[in-house]
């Protein structure tokens, strides 16, 4: 139990790290960053590796496009999703979930239309459907029996261009993954709902707390409603019955 608690400090501090990080490139990422965790993956994940590159691949060209907060908020589809999966919910909660997430990110693309919110809709887009497939490429990875290293040599090209940060965030990415992996393999895959919520809250959190990050109330606003709409998921698909013991 202990080793897990080590496993879940870890992927909090790599996501900090991941996000402020990311936050030094100013949305200037190479893709290749977001590509190596999914290399890293591929030989023996099969259909979730190619699905999970494909997510990582499309959510990382479109980063310079948008505002970062306004990227690393859509993340918080995850939780959503998960809620509307769970064997606990119902097909209405499930709606509900959905539809506070699609009415915020609805309408920080009206403000993008408008042009009162930097980026586009058309990338906003993309990012979404990137997060759904890195979602389901989630759902339908199962634990690697042994990784290959070796795509993460690939950092080496990012650090010698002068892209530290951008080697940083494939690192910590790469850690992440093989930290979620590891609690998987140990029998604890119970943490993995809980951190699919956390996790993408600390990261935007590390936006908003950290002073050379900006946030713009559009964007701030969404994601706390998001995250109300999140937590009363999870309120809600606690059992009664369970509650009455």
């Amino acid at each position: 139990m202990l080793y897990a608690a080590s496993l879940v400090t870890v992927t909090l501090i790599l996501t900090v790290l991941g996000v402020s990080a990311l936050g030094q490139t100013a949305g200037e990422l190479p893709v290749l960053a977001l590509v190596i965790p999914a290399l890293w993956l591929l030989p023996q994940s099969g259909v979730a590796g190619w699905l999970l590159l494909c997510g990582l691949g499309a959510y990382g060209a479109m980063l310079p496009e948008q505002p970062l907060a306004l990227s690393i908020s859509l993340f918080m589809m995850l939780p959503i999703l998960m809620i509307c999966i769970s064997a606990k919910g119902c097909w209405q909660l499930g709606a509900l979930m959905i539809s506070i997430a699609l009415s915020m990110n609805v309408g920080l693309m009206a403000l993008q239309g408008e042009g009162k919110l930097e980026g586009s809709i058309s990338a906003t887009l993309i990012q979404i459907i990137a997060i759904g497939v890195i979602w389901y490429a989630a759902r339908c990875w199962r634990p690697v029996a042994g990784n290959t290293w070796w795509p993460l040599l690939a950092v080496l090209p990012l650090w010698i261009g002068g892209m530290g940060a951008a080697a940083l965030v494939g690192l910590c990415v790469t850690g992440l993954i093989a930290a979620l992996q590891s609690l998987v393999k140990m029998k604890h895959q119970d943490w993995i709902p809980r951190l699919a919520c956390v996790l993408p809250a600390i990261g935007f959190t590390t936006l908003v707390v950290l002073p050379q990050f900006s946030v713009e109330n559009p964007i701030l606003v969404s994601w706390l409603l998001v995250l109300g709409g999140g937590l009363l998921g999870e309120s809600l698909l606690d059992d009664p019955e369970e509650e009455d013991e």
